[in-house]
């Protein structure tokens, strides 16, 4: 009895160092991947920001020519914009919009050199709820128009937090807009934050979509991984647990097929 005793002692513990070591590998093998990405999206996001440059330069030039060229017929600057003919004013409009969308182009560039070098992180005391409520505004006009409910549930006398306003807005909209594309018409997202202990806070994020089969969640945050064979790019989720473990917390993911998918943020309080 004593023997068998002691084997299964030492069957349990060889078996958990066997689990232990599987965990590790993974780590190690995803922190590989994120490295070579990182070197990827560095060379990627350079040769981009140039071209854009010079769109942007090109772009400022367009538009000195035809305010000049407004100048001309009345010289006074408040009656510019009033002055210029249908085709002047929608030549404006054209060079606003290519300027939005440089914008747009700056902003994905700018998340991909995050994975290559530390980025200056701007600490400030914040309110969880008002990131939150922030975060949500940029969701919800496309939950209105598909009668999406999101139904946010703040604890009260929440802590403030010492961290990254605009990283943390792009970690929820991250999870928010994943929710958003994995839940029906007149589907509903969930989100409740929650006091765990005196270290820690966590922010869960539910939808009732159509969950993640057993067989991807452990790749959801590999980067180029991705479930949506259309349009995904598989960097969503890797930036976000990138974002979220550089600011001390964790997240965590629970989901089954046909039955939504539930993310939890900790954040250190």
């Amino acid at each position: 009895m004593v023997i068998f005793k002691l084997a299964d002692i030492l069957v349990r513990q060889i078996k958990e160092a066997d689990i232990k070591r599987e965990v590790a590998f993974r780590e190690l093998e995803h922190n590989q991947k994120l490295s070579s990405l990182g070197r990827l999206a560095a060379g990627v996001a350079h040769e981009i920001n140039n071209p854009l440059a010079i769109i942007h330069q090109k772009a400022g030039l367009m538009r000195d020519i035809i305010e000049s060229k407004t100048n001309d017929k009345d010289k006074t600057p408040l009656n510019i914009i009033n002055d210029v003919d249908e085709q002047e004013q929608k030549f404006l409009s054209i060079i606003d919009s290519i300027n939005q969308s440089i914008g747009r182009c700056k902003a994905i560039t700018h998340r991909l050199l995050g994975f290559t070098r530390h980025m200056d992180i701007q600490l400030e005391d914040l309110e969880i709820a008002e990131v939150l409520k922030d975060s949500v505004n940029f969701i919800e006009q496309e939950a209105k128009l598909r009668n999406i409910k999101i139904d946010l549930k703040i604890e009260e006398n929440l802590p403030q937090i010492k961290s990254d306003r605009g990283r943390l807005q792009q970690v929820f909209l991250n999870i928010m807009t994943n929710a958003l594309a994995a839940v029906e018409d007149y589907g509903l997202i969930s989100i409740i934050t929650k006091i765990e202990n005196s270290e820690r806070l966590s922010i869960s994020i539910q939808d009732n979509g159509a969950g993640i089969e057993e067989k991807d969640i452990r790749r959801i945050f590999e980067p180029f991984f991705t479930t949506k064979k259309e349009y995904g790019t598989g960097l969503g989720l890797p930036i976000t647990y990138s974002i979220v473990t550089k600011m001390g917390g964790d997240i965590q993911v629970d989901s089954s097929k046909g039955q939504g998918t539930k993310f939890t943020v900790y954040l250190p309080l």
